[in-house]
């Protein structure tokens, strides 16, 4: 038998109330943190969000970099340069036409004054500015055929035939001119049928060049 107090004078009832409000305090710090904890923990949170906190000895935070805006700005630079250099290999170009152009008149000059060696060294200084003018070579090969060098004048015809203009009417006769004098028949005739197979167009006026040529052949 255990006998039964009362209540007014057990003192473990006494406590009871400040031992529940004890274990409830308790579970609410357990449920729900108290507000200076967390703002402690936001603050933590935040700062671990930054980039400086995001740096020790092992570890560092960089931005990254876009690597299309490096190639777009790569291939901006290289264009740039392209279009300069076209500009500038064009005024260079212009200089030279230039200059190669007064050489040329000069050689006129002095082939209408017969004077063919000399027209024929301005027209070879002309065609140092420029490589890829036909007139300049044409010119230069009826220099060579007045100085009976033919084989030199077949030369000069073949580049411009072969390099810059296939159907060019008078490479094609100087040419003519030059195997004739040579008594090469075969390449003459060569020559002269396709010459009118280019130009069917100026028959009259081959055939007249061709009169002409062997009155003085």
């Amino acid at each position: 038998m255990y006998s039964l107090q009362h209540p007014q004078i057990d003192e473990s009832f006494l406590q009871l109330n400040s031992k529940v409000e004890e274990v409830t305090t308790l579970l609410r710090s357990m449920i729900k943190p108290s507000e200076s904890v967390k703002k402690d923990v936001e603050a933590t949170t935040l700062k671990e969000a930054t980039p400086e906190s995001l740096r020790d000895d092992n570890f560092m935070v960089t931005k990254r970099k876009n690597p299309e805006c490096k190639l777009s700005s790569d291939r901006f630079t290289f264009m740039r340069q392209v279009e300069v250099e076209q500009d500038e290999r064009s005024k260079a170009r212009l200089e030279r036409e230039r200059v190669a152009q007064n050489f040329r008149k000069l050689g006129n000059a002095n082939y209408r004054q017969e004077k063919y060696e000399d027209a024929k060294e301005m027209y070879s200084q002309a065609i140092e500015n420029i490589k890829d003018s036909p007139i300049l070579y044409i010119n230069r090969a009826l220099c060579f055929i007045k100085l009976g060098n033919f084989k030199r004048a077949i030369v000069d015809c073949d580049f411009v035939l072969n390099k810059l203009d296939e159907k060019n009417l008078r490479a094609w006769l100087y040419r003519a001119m030059a195997y004739k004098s040579l008594n090469d028949e075969p390449n003459y005739e060569n020559c002269i049928k396709y010459v009118r197979k280019y130009h069917s167009k100026q028959l009259e006026f081959i055939d007249a060049f061709i009169e002409k040529m062997k009155a003085t052949v």
